[in-house]
């Protein structure tokens, strides 16, 4: 498997699985409430899990397609879950009533570290094998 789709499978799983547990916690209700249940310091609301599974459902799809369909696909989701770190972080702490996210400190970093960790394993070109 090549480095583009082992990414894209892996934080598709991930974001996948993160969204399964958190609905499990969360339920239904409250769907963008700015306020909810806490799973091991990550807050999370009907909304979030719903963006994660959706993001994982496209990640380990396109990986499932091709090396380009997954570096693509890993990369805009990067991107994306980037602004949802950005995103975040402004709504946590400028506008916390607005906080339709539900994102806290804990959320925001762990969003901004994998979406940097995504940009930097799929930008980046991997070493010459030395044979």
């Amino acid at each position: 498997m090549t480095r583009g789709r082992k990414v894209a499978t892996v934080l598709g799983l991930i974001y996948s699985v993160i969204g399964i547990v958190g609905f499990a916690v969360s339920g239904f209700d409250a769907f963008a409430a700015p306020r909810g249940d806490v799973l091991l310091g990550f807050t999370v609301n009907p909304l979030q899990n719903l963006i994660h599974l959706a993001i994982g459902w496209w990640l380990v799809n396109a990986a499932q397609v091709g090396e380009w369909e997954a570096r693509r696909a890993g990369l805009r989701a990067a991107v994306l879950i980037l602004l949802l770190g950005v995103a975040g972080l402004y709504l946590d702490t400028r506008a916390p009533d607005l906080n339709f996210l539900n994102a806290n400190t804990t959320v925001n970093a762990a969003h901004l570290i994998s979406a940097f960790a995504a940009l930097l394993a799929l930008s980046s070109k991997p070493l010459p094998s030395a044979a």
